[in-house]
């Protein structure tokens, strides 16, 4: 059996990159939510203490 693939492969193509943006965002949100209260003062994951991105002239 396939897993679900929660209605991406009913998408058309260029509906993918659209689809693929919305999902960053609500994942974007949800870590967001998780940082400010089981991350709270003493996070560990390394994925939570990067370095922001260098801005290139």
């Amino acid at each position: 059996m396939d897993p679900p693939r929660y209605g991406f492969a009913a998408l058309p193509a260029d509906e993918h990159i659209k689809a693929f943006r919305f999902l960053v965002s609500v994942f974007s949100v949800a870590d967001t939510r998780r940082r400010q209260t089981y991350c709270k003062g003493s996070c560990g994951h390394a994925w939570h203490n990067l370095l922001p991105p260098v801005e290139s002239p």
